[in-house]
């Protein structure tokens, strides 16, 4: 007869000795090192997509204020000048070759890199012109050129020659990097953009002659403000330049000393007085070559 209500209990089973529920050392250390390993490659590919995002807004922001020059300097071209002091007589390859010697003028004057330019350079009669007077202008209502003369010329360079210009740049493109309030272009590293109205030994670039020039293609070189073919100069595009991820321009900077040698790297013959004007190479006396990760308007397509 069976008892009702009775079962036989298991035996409760014993976990092996061997069984264990929590990490080892060794397992901790290898899930750790894992996971620091994809942190660091998250963290690898985030900056250099910050890098490249950087580079990229360098290249836009320098891409627009070359434009802007372009078109200020083809402007220029068709420029009338008032040539009525000179002689009636005067052969007219004569009055062609004056008239780019005034452009000339006219371009330091209205297109200053230097602030020796803005307080030296003047018309033929010795006054400033309306674009000058618009700098000093703005230099007398700030607290007065800072470090970044020269990006801070570029800047009323563009916008004044150019009004319609600045609203092609957005807040970004544009600071105060030395709290003088005059405004410079910044780079996507924040730091000033510079540039030179004329830099005739640049290397590397693709969009003017190599110094020196070969005199049997002279003609490829043919300078836009010398349509006559006087021989009074070659075609000389504004240098506008980033020094890059490294902040180093690797180059000789446009100091008041390297831009006023370079003031009239022209002469009758087409050649450069190289005496009197040092060539502008990129590249440290060093010979490094801190300057290969420079983003300009020359060589935007590499």
């Amino acid at each position: 007869m069976k008892r009702l209500g009775l079962t036989k209990r298991r035996p409760r089973r014993r976990a092996p000795s061997g069984d264990r529920s929590a990490f080892t050392l060794i397992e901790l250390l290898v899930t750790i090192s894992i996971i620091a390993t994809l942190g660091a490659i998250s963290i690898t590919t985030v900056r250099s997509s910050i890098e490249t995002a950087r580079e990229a807004q360098t290249e836009t922001t320098i891409a627009k204020i070359d434009s802007v020059l372009t078109s200020i300097y083809e402007r220029y071209q068709y420029l009338r000048l008032d040539m009525s002091d000179l002689p009636n007589n005067l052969p007219g390859e004569e009055r062609a070759r004056q008239r780019i010697y005034r452009m000339r003028d006219l371009l330091r004057c209205d297109l200053p890199c230097t602030t020796n330019e803005l307080g030296t350079a003047s018309q033929l009669d010795g006054t400033y012109t309306p674009l000058q007077e618009s700098y000093r202008l703005a230099v007398a209502n700030s607290a007065g050129f800072g470090d970044n003369y020269n990006a801070e010329l570029l800047y009323l360079v563009v916008t004044n020659a150019d009004p319609e210009s600045r609203a092609g740049f957005s807040d970004r493109d544009v600071a105060d990097t030395d709290g003088n309030g005059l405004l410079e272009f910044v780079d996507g590293w924040g730091r000033p953009i510079c540039w030179m109205r004329w830099a005739p030994g640049l290397e590397s670039s693709d969009r003017q002659p190599v110094l020196p020039l070969d005199p049997a293609n002279a003609e490829l070189d043919a300078d836009p403000f010398d349509p006559l073919g006087v021989g009074a100069g070659w075609f000389l595009v504004p240098y506008v330049f980033s020094a890059g991820p490294d902040g180093e321009p690797g180059l000789m900077a446009p100091t008041a000393a390297t831009v006023e040698a370079m003031n009239n790297p022209f002469d009758v013959n087409s050649n450069l007085d190289l005496d009197n004007n040092a060539p502008f190479y990129p590249g440290a006396p060093d010979g490094s070559k801190a300057h290969k990760d420079n983003i300009d308007n020359h060589t935007l397509v590499r």
